[in-house]
This record gives C-alpha cells, structure tokens and sequence, in this order.
C-alpha cells in the first residue's frame, strides 16, 4: 500500500508540476502544432524526464531534513509561499502564441532538445522541490517510487497536452491558453493555501 500511496502522490506532484502554462508548456504546444503529436509527445518525455531527475534529488536532500523536528512544517512552510508566488506570476502573465512551420525532427533530437531546455528553466527545480514537499507530506513514508509517480504524472499531462493541441490545433488561440494559465494559477493558489495552513498548524502545536 505504501508503494502505491508512494505512486499517487509522485502523480500528484507531476501533475502540479507540469500543469503551469510557462515556457516548457509552450515548447510543448508549438513543437505538436509545427510538428505534429509524436514531436510533442517526444517533447513531453524529455521535459518529464528532467522532473524525474530534479524529484530525485529533491526526495534525497528532503528526507533528511524532514527527520528534523519541525522541519516538515518550515518546509510545507516555504513550499506554501513559492506555490503562492508562482500561482501570482501565472496569473498575470500574458502569453503570445506564434507557430511557423519547420521541417519535422527525429524523435531523439527533440527528447534530447527538451532535456537541456528543461534543466535550464531555472523555475523548474523550485517547483519540483515546492509541489513534491507538498504532496510527499501526505504519506506517511515517502520511497523511491516517488519520482516514478512524478515521471508518469508529468509525462501524462504533456501527452494529454500534445493530444489536444493536435485535435484542436485549427481552433487554439492566445484566448484559450490564457484561460487554461488562469486555470493552472488556481489550482497552485488552493495548493499553496492548503500547505500554509498545515505547516501553521503544524509550528503552533511545536511552540505549545
């Protein structure tokens, strides 16, 4: 059961970390609107790999400081306001659509491309140690089959991603992302106000 609650939760977090419209999003979009679906999809399995990666070393580095005491609630503390900040930025956030045609990739190029645009997204990491804090708090052992949840939960929404751009690729405009981005800033807003309210109650029974 624990392998699985382990499962559910690295999805959880994927997901979190995968739904913000930003620029790995767009890569996504204009990779499956130039390219077609498997460039997209090739796409979303290298940026789902760097969030393997990054939810590795996250979930090493966490599990010793979350054997502190109250060091849970300072880091649902600080996840909490990151989740906030980053939910404000998404929100206000304008973004411009511009697809041109190019001359279709390999498979291994664009997985590859996607890999180093990843790590050099310097929010990604941020993210990935914010929304895996806040969903690694909900199980009682956090194990190595975290990351695979994080893998397959990324990787889900970057095919689901690919998936609707190339159905609804005629119909996709500036409109419609800025309402899926408004959309993603909510759902970080109830996260982050949800981790802020645990780790208070968490700090208040250590003081008392």
């Amino acid at each position: 059961m624990s392998g699985m609650a382990c499962l559910i939760a690295g999805a959880g977090a994927g997901l979190s970390i995968a739904i913000p419209f930003g620029p790995t999003s767009m890569m996504c979009v204009e990779r499956t609107l130039c390219e077609g679906i498997r460039t997209g999809i090739a796409a979303g399995v290298g940026v789902a790999t760097v969030h393997f990666a990054y939810s590795s070393i996250a979930l090493l580095g966490g599990l010793a400081l979350m054997s502190q005491p109250g060091a849970d609630s300072l880091l649902s503390f600080g996840a909490g306001l990151l989740l906030l900040y980053f939910a404000s930025r998404l929100w206000r956030r304008d973004l411009v659509f511009v697809a041109q045609g190019r001359t279709p990739s390999s498979f291994g190029r664009t997985y590859c491309g996607a890999i180093c645009f990843g790590f050099l997204n310097p929010v990604t990491p941020v993210l990935c140690a914010a929304s895996l804090t806040a969903f690694a708090s909900q199980i009682a052992v956090p194990g190595g089959l975290l990351p695979i949840g994080v893998f397959v939960g990324s990787l889900a929404w970057w095919s689901l991603l690919a998936l609707a751009v190339s159905m609804l690729r005629q119909r996709l405009n500036n409109e419609v992302l800025s309402l899926a981005n408004r959309g993603a800033g909510i759902l970080l807003i109830i996260l982050g106000l949800s981790m802020l309210a645990k780790s208070l109650e968490g700090l208040s029974q250590i003081i008392t």
